[in-house]
């Protein structure tokens, strides 16, 4: 038992390692807010507690479309229950619970959506009583590049196994107003980077794929050559198969105590 323990010393830093990124993922997901938005009611179901404010808003940002512009002194850990909360009512109860001042901006609806008022696409978030300062200091919790290739995917094909981003019918509303009010050079920068970044992560998921496929072909190949030499020893020389089949088993018990130790 002494020998098989030394032989396979090497498996236990390897276990003790996998354990140890296990519990640090597990440790950096802590505390992440979990935020449902429902898009045909335009509503947020919020569970957080002693999250980052600026995470919070950003996750509310992504699935909602919504620009929040917040000013870097308001950051505070925040705790917060909500349970299909309109979307407006439910940022406006997170601001009166932290007592911050927030200013909304609204975009008027077009066609059939008139009668059910204006849409909000963007909000200030800023110290109480600094609403309507001259100079906020303001920056967005989510940058506008990144938004712009997030968003895009929306009108093209997902590839095979590929999960992407769902652009809810507000957000995308939401969105495009934003864009249309940006002066046209900034726009046609933001869909131009946007482009660009997907043309660079097309190739480099088109490379992954390509050294996927061919470490498959090579595990196949080496696999197939494996099985061929095993089978041609089976038929040759059977007792030396079984002696090797057993050996093989033997090892494997050896590293499964190893690991239960």
């Amino acid at each position: 038992m002494a020998k098989k323990r030394i032989k396979f010393t090497w498996l236990r830093p390897l276990f003790l390692g996998l354990l140890l990124v296990v519990f640090i993922g597990q440790t950096a997901s802590a505390g992440e807010p979990e935020v449902t938005y429902d898009k045909a009611t335009d509503s947020l179901t919020v569970q957080a507690d002693g999250v980052s404010l600026e995470v919070l808003l950003a996750r509310i940002a992504l699935l909602s479309g919504v620009e929040f512009l917040m000013d870097p002194e308001v950051e505070q850990p925040v705790s917060i229950t909500l349970r299909d909360t309109p979307l407006e009512d439910g940022l406006k109860k997170t601001m009166q619970i932290l007592n911050l001042g927030y200013a909304m901006i609204y975009q008027r609806r077009k066609g059939h959506d008139q009668s059910t008022g204006p849409l909000l696409i963007s909000m200030k978030v800023v110290p109480k009583g600094m609403e309507n300062h001259p100079h906020l200091n303001v920056v967005p919790v989510v940058d506008v590049n990144g938004e712009a290739v997030i968003r895009s995917f929306s009108g093209r094909p997902p590839r095979a196994g590929q999960t992407l981003p769902t652009i809810f019918d507000y957000a995308e509303q939401r969105w495009q107003a934003r864009l249309n009010n940006m002066p046209e050079e900034k726009r046609r920068r933001i869909e131009e980077n946007a482009r660009r970044r997907q043309e660079r992560q097309a190739a480099r998921l088109k490379e992954a794929e390509n050294r996927r496929a061919e470490r498959e072909k090579r595990v196949a190949e080496h696999r197939a050559r494996r099985e061929a030499a095993e089978e041609k020893l089976r038929i040759s020389n059977p007792e030396l198969y079984e002696l090797r089949q057993q050996q093989r088993e033997e090892m494997r018990q050896q590293v499964m105590e190893e690991l239960n130790q």
